[in-house]
């Protein structure tokens, strides 16, 4: 009563017993569903994904550079766990420019020389587009039929991406929540990685994987976590950690800027985009 009708200033105080059960409540029900959730997967069969590597030759040989050997662990574990009896669900974390979307291109190749289809989804249009033109050439070089799907797609366009992903020609797709939409049907989904997580629901999560029989699932975070609350927000996903950066990686550079000064931001992204 107490926490729905507030009669002093004290009991908004999140101290007071009243919040604290409340916040231990929420805290019990999120992990009582993240086991039922780590209860279920572990139960799920899977559908033993193993590729011939072939096309994962193809574009290790084209990249400009060598997989650190915490990618080459974080490939392993995933491969591993494709291949196994029950369905992965695995959280790949690492901090921006770790190489995050090599490691996820890679396994998404396994599924496909497997026979399968796959799919990566961004939570907003800037990201997916982003995803796909960093996909784009390399899966030009070896002959992999890649489509993007936003929302922005209509009409007549959006008509044949679906056609070709319900047939099988789109072989990967690059995309947003469109993914989730009930039109979209797979000819065989092999494997989804998710972008940027926890903008992401898990029933969302849930919806692309009803798109296919045991699909896997990667999600990507570049948040950094403590083990502790790792284990807590995503206790129902096995882990794969990227530490360190590939070499000739630039140094990310992180400001922070008061809101008043949006037009100096603003300034300082044109002026290194003219900077190429």
């Amino acid at each position: 009563l107490e926490v729905h009708n507030p009669v002093s200033i004290k009991d908004l105080d999140p101290n007071t017993p009243t919040r604290k059960r409340l916040a231990y409540d929420e805290l019990l029900a999120n992990q009582l569903a993240i086991s039922l959730m780590r209860f279920h997967m572990h139960r799920t069969q899977g559908r033993g994904i193993k590729g011939d590597k072939s096309l994962q030759k193809k574009v290790l040989a084209i990249i400009p550079f060598e997989l650190t050997s915490s990618q080459l662990k974080s490939g392993e574990e995933i491969a591993t766990d494709m291949a196994s009896k029950t369905r992965m669900l695995r959280l790949l974390q690492g901090d921006v420019g770790s190489g995050k979307t090599i490691v996820a291109l890679l396994a998404m190749l396994g599924a496909i020389e497997a026979g399968t289809q796959s799919v990566i989804m961004a939570p907003t249009e800037i990201l997916a587009r982003q995803h796909f033109a960093t996909l784009e050439p390399i899966a030009q070089s070896i002959g992999l039929r890649l489509q993007l799907l936003t929302g922005r797609d209509k009409g007549k366009k959006r008509h044949a991406i679906l056609e070709n992903l319900k047939n099988g020609e789109i072989q990967l797709a690059v995309g947003t929540h469109a993914l989730f939409q009930d039109d979209v049907i797979f000819n065989d989904l092999g494997m989804a990685v998710i972008d940027e997580q926890h903008r992401f629901g898990v029933h969302q999560r849930l919806s692309l994987t009803s798109k296919g029989q045991s699909v896997n699932i990667l999600v990507m975070t570049a948040t950094p976590i403590p083990r502790t609350l790792m284990l807590s927000a995503y206790g129902d996903m096995d882990i794969s950690r990227l530490s360190g950066k590939p070499a000739g990686r630039k140094q990310i550079i992180t400001t922070k800027l008061n809101l008043n000064k949006i037009d100096e931001a603003i300034k300082g992204l044109k002026r290194q985009i003219e900077n190429g």
